[in-house]
């Protein structure tokens, strides 16, 4: 039987069976996003109290549209999950595969997962299957690691590369919108990839070579990632120069070829701050060597420990320091209106500021995390008697906070907005004590 057009027939007809291995912030929305568009969909993870709680119905995290697109799924049947790797390949046509790549020891890749998955399905039956990795890896994975452990046993299946490009919180949108890069091990695989997406991608579908498609993800990371840190250090020299950043990147960005990005505490979640050292470290080869990208990085860690600063400064204007002195960090997850927190700027702040202070208390809506702080549920009685209010995620809930209720609530009215969430001047009319990233406040 001839592989393409068996899965050709198959994925025009949306008869395909579809496995989703890995069900995360990625997995879970990839595997809802086909079913939706009429495909049968099995779900398979490791982590068996998530599957559970998949079957039931329930968001096993925050997503726009997840809670009432994964009912809508399990009700229309198209998708289950599955506790069984085994019988999860066997009964599927397409794996689709979105295990984490974390960093591990030494700032390197760890595989494992996915070395891990490869190795199970090399010992299973995969002629005429379709394998997709979508998990991020560095450039040369695909030729050293997955296709010579999945192809040692079965040679005639099919193996491509599609990096996902979606943004939690945004996901369902950004899966169908955003434009998708299919790097092919053989053209056949690509192009049978590529029929595939187009029942979900409504924007432009690239089909290139599989390592530049592994590049490519990285790179459109780690691209953003100097670009904050060019804000970052930008901020710290206004710092320097008693300006705030913020008129500056509006007058900056008046130019049609300029576009200064904003600044804050740094960079979190699960790509901008792993991906560019993905980048760096190529699979069976040495580490490569990159001064902007090495310096990018390092500013970008550097900023939790910058507000800190920011903070103990505030407090020393005041004859105040941390020691004795409540902190209320606003915000841990690592952007706005989502429940991530890997890799977030504020577990960076709070620990710093643990080693000072006793009183660190965090609020978040999004989350239980508190990074070791005392968790408060209530934002008032969070912001209550506090000496420092510390704005560290950008929530909607935020936004919208009464400055005049903030300062009669505070002990000491010192805000350290690290995203810009509320106008410097309306702050400082009232008699705030208004610091930020790239702001060094009118009471010096």
């Amino acid at each position: 039987m001839n592989n393409k057009f068996f899965l050709q027939d198959l994925i025009e007809g949306k008869s395909a069976s579809i496995a989703v291995i890995g069900l995360g912030q990625v997995g879970l929305p990839t595997a809802l996003s086909f079913c939706d568009v009429g495909f049968s969909v099995i779900g398979n993870d490791l982590n068996q109290p998530l599957l559970q709680k998949i079957s039931r119905g329930e968001s096993p995290f925050e997503e726009h549209g997840l809670d009432k697109l994964l009912k809508s799924c399990i009700e229309s049947k198209k998708f289950t999950v599955e506790t069984s790797f085994k019988k999860t390949i066997s009964d599927s046509n397409i794996v689709i595969v979105c295990v984490p790549t974390p960093l591990g020891d030494g700032i390197k890749p760890d595989l494992s997962a996915l070395e891990n998955v490869c190795n199970s399905l090399s010992n299973l039956e995969l002629n005429e299957k379709l394998i997709i990795i979508e998990s991020s890896i560095p450039p040369g994975t695909m030729e050293n690691i997955v296709v010579p452990i999945i192809k040692k046993t079965n040679k005639d299946c099919m193996i491509a590369f599609v990096p996902e490009r979606l943004s939690p919180g945004q996901a369902f949108s950004e899966i169908r919108t955003t434009p998708r890069i299919i790097g092919y091990v053989h053209k056949i695989s690509g192009e049978l990839t590529k029929l595939l997406y187009e029942n979900l991608v409504t924007s432009k579908i690239f089909l290139t070579n599989v390592k530049v498609a592994e590049i490519s993800k990285l790179v459109e990371n780690t691209f953003r990632d100097v670009n904050v840190a060019l804000a970052n250090e930008i901020s710290l020299i206004c710092e320097r120069y008693d300006m705030d950043f913020l008129e500056l990147q509006k007058v900056c960005n008046s130019h049609p070829r300029v576009n200064l990005l904003d600044a804050g505490p740094g960079v979190g979640g699960p790509c901008l701050p792993k991906d560019p050292f993905l980048l760096l470290n190529p699979s069976n080869s040495e580490s490569i060597s990159s001064k902007i990208i090495e310096s990018a990085r390092k500013t970008n860690d550097s900023m939790p420990n910058h507000v800190v600063e920011i903070a103990k400064t505030a407090l020393a204007n005041v004859d105040k320091s941390l020691t004795g002195s409540k902190i209320t960090v606003l915000g841990v997850t690592y952007k706005a209106n989502v429940s991530d927190v890997r890799l977030s700027p504020a577990k960076g702040i709070i620990l710093k500021l643990l080693e000072s202070s006793n009183e660190v208390i965090v609020y978040d809506p999004q989350t239980s995390e508190s990074f070791g702080a005392q968790k408060n549920t209530n934002l008032w009685n969070s912001i209550s008697d506090s000496d420092v209010l510390i704005i560290v995620t950008n929530h909607d809930e935020f936004k919208n906070l009464d400055l005049n209720q903030i300062k009669s609530k505070m002990n000491t009215p010192i805000i350290v907005d690290t995203r810009r969430i509320f106008d410097s001047n309306k702050a400082e009319e009232i008699g705030i004590m208004y610091y930020a990233v790239g702001y060094r406040g009118k009471h010096k």
